[in-house]
């Protein structure tokens, strides 16, 4: 039943805040299609790799595994499964099973209840108090790389760019979600006399250098400041942005 629910979650619009293109779709797809982004080859010893496309929200033609919407000012992070919905409200988190609807997408279970009535916005029913959400386009793909295993999430403006940093595998996407580069995890290595980290991978196919700097930085497209100032170099070319670690 999750097929039910993810077509009324599904993002909707461009202009998403501090990430180059939108990351999403403009219209929920009608069905799931070969992922659009090109996946650099790699060696026999990377990682594998068919994860990482399916998952990775770069054209919308799949769909995320979390998403972020403000309920009159109260965070909600809702985590669809199937024929169930996580609700994480503060430090609860929430399991709800499908119920009938007349139309959309409700999940119930005693006092607590969401409904999904459209693409951006649902209703949600906690300890008796009814509150409309909307979606937070903005903050749905960090909830999204964390909920699939990201610790660190950076992303860069012309052309757009982002790149995460999961246990066991760095990926960056780059040229407005054209392509992508997927290459182990080489572990990080802190520097004794500065607030920097650095991930620097080498393949047969690729160089990726990831330094993360404990600097405030500010993305030059949306405005929004965050803690982390990145710098990524890829097969010779520099990429700038800013990041955040994933907790």
């Amino acid at each position: 039943m999750r097929s039910v629910l993810l077509p009324l979650l599904a993002l909707a619009g461009a202009g998403f805040a501090g990430c180059g293109r939108s990351e999403v779709p403009s219209e929920p797809p009608p069905t799931p299609s070969p992922p659009t982004a090109a996946v650099d080859s790699q060696p026999e010893s990377a990682p594998e790799i068919e994860d990482v496309i399916a998952r990775e929200p770069l054209t919308g033609s799949f769909s995320f595994e979390a998403y972020a919407y403000d309920c009159n000012g109260l965070r909600v992070i809702v985590r669809p499964g199937d024929e169930e919905l996580v609700l994480d409200v503060g430090d609860r988190s929430l399991v709800l099973p499908q119920v009938e609807a007349a139309s959309g997408a409700r999940y119930a279970a005693e006092d607590t209840m969401f409904w999904g009535k459209g693409m951006n916005s649902a209703l949600l029913s906690l300890d008796g108090e009814e509150m409309p959400c909307e979606l937070n386009r903005a903050e749905t793909p960090w909830v999204d790389a964390r909920a699939r295993g990201a610790t660190f999430r950076a992303v860069g403006q012309e052309p757009g760019w982002h790149i995460e940093v999961h246990p066991e595998r760095l990926v960056m996407v780059y040229q407005y979600g054209e392509r992508q580069v997927v290459v182990p995890n080489p572990g990080v290595v802190e520097d004794p006399d500065l607030p920097v980290r650095r991930w620097h991978a080498i393949t047969e196919a690729h160089e990726l250098l990831l330094e993360a700097q404990d600097r405030a930085c500010t993305d030059v497209m949306s405005g929004e400041v965050y803690p982390v100032t990145a710098d990524v170099t890829l097969d010779g070319r520099n990429y700038s942005g800013c990041g955040r670690d994933l907790d």
